[in-house]
């Protein structure tokens, strides 16, 4: 019904609803505004059931959709609690359900992230905090891509970017000596919007996690600029590292321009998980290497136009050349 408007009880409805106990039918008042000519059940938002799902459905649903793709999701539900729902169902719920936490949650970001708004730190506090911030593209319905650019022959978008960042904490090793995640300790964020909305979004979470307490904070990123334009805006006090996974695939395909590919794998293969990870930094901040260095198939040739060279450092490459100190790992560790 309209804002202000009044509306009297014109009877009363039956509603099914369905819940962990089973499908239970509901009797309830159902008001009609003359002025706007809509009805509601106010009794559906008191029992917190406007959806046609209980509230303790709507929890089970949106933890089993978000561990396996929907289809399964529904299987599971029925499998361990008799509950049969439709994979279209458990969908639509569970989108329901992380928008309706996104939109509660907003305002409160931006409070914190306008130090308007200053939560207590955790308790007990961490000696460190990690937050790594990526993106990644995903398949979408065709409606959800209308109107957007792609890379495809037709030149329509199948995928989208969705921006994560997950904040974490580690306080132990394992018995080869790496660090251990903490069990239960991630906090995501993930969002289709643009950088500067997830930037503050970042920024809130970390100020919730302790980051203005904690010993020391660290950043993890692919590489890319926009990460560390986030990390440099939000928390310049951070230390800011290349994820080891990405500088491997980056070193990869760097020295794969001064060797051949051959060479290149007769290199790498049989190395320990930390190969010349100390090195790195040195290595990328003297690229280009000599043009004698270079394997013959990546040398220039006649037809190549300078600007397509591989003596150009692959974009990818760029942060790792121009800020060798983000790639210390034997530091760091």
């Amino acid at each position: 019904m309209r804002a202000g408007a009044r509306g009297g009880v014109r009877g009363y409805r039956d509603k099914s609803f369905d819940t962990v106990l089973g499908l239970v039918t509901v009797t309830r008042a159902w008001y009609h505004c003359a002025a706007c000519g809509h009805g509601r059940a106010p009794r559906d938002a008191e029992l917190g059931m406007a959806a046609s799902m209980s509230p303790g459905l709507a929890a089970m649903n949106d933890r089993a959709a978000a561990a396996v793709p929907f289809r399964e999701a529904a299987r599971l539900l029925e499998d361990l609690a008799g509950i049969r729902l439709t994979a279209k169902r458990v969908e639509r719920a569970a989108e329901s359900s992380g928008a309706a936490v996104a939109a509660a949650g907003r305002p409160r970001a931006g409070l914190i992230a306008a130090r308007k708004l200053v939560p207590l730190p955790p308790s007990p506090l961490p000696d460190k905090l990690y937050a790594a911030i990526d993106g990644t593209r995903v398949p979408m319905a065709p409606k959800e891509t209308a109107g957007r650019e792609g890379n495809g022959e037709d030149g329509r978008a199948r995928t989208r970017e969705v921006k994560l960042a997950v904040f974490f904490t580690r306080n132990r090793l394992d018995k080869d000596g790496c660090p251990v995640r903490d069990r239960d300790s991630a906090s995501v964020i993930a969002t289709f919007e643009p950088a500067s909305t997830l930037g503050n979004l970042v920024k809130a979470e970390g100020i919730r996690r302790g980051a203005d307490h904690v010993r020391q904070l660290t950043i993890l990123g692919d590489g890319a600029a926009w990460i560390w334009g986030i990390a440099t805006a939000r928390f310049p006090e951070a230390t800011q590292i290349v994820d080891l996974h990405h500088a491997r695939e980056h070193l990869h395909d760097l020295a794969r321009l001064s060797w051949s590919s051959c060479c290149w794998t007769a290199r790498t293969n049989g190395s320990p998980p930390g190969w010349r990870t100390s090195t790195t930094a040195t290595s990328t901040a003297s690229w280009p290497p000599p043009a004698r260095s270079l394997s013959p198939a990546s040398r220039r040739t006649s037809s190549t136009p300078p600007s397509a060279t591989s003596r150009t450092t692959p974009p990818a490459c760029a942060g790792l050349c121009r800020h060798p100190q983000i790639s210390r790992w034997p530091a760091f560790h």
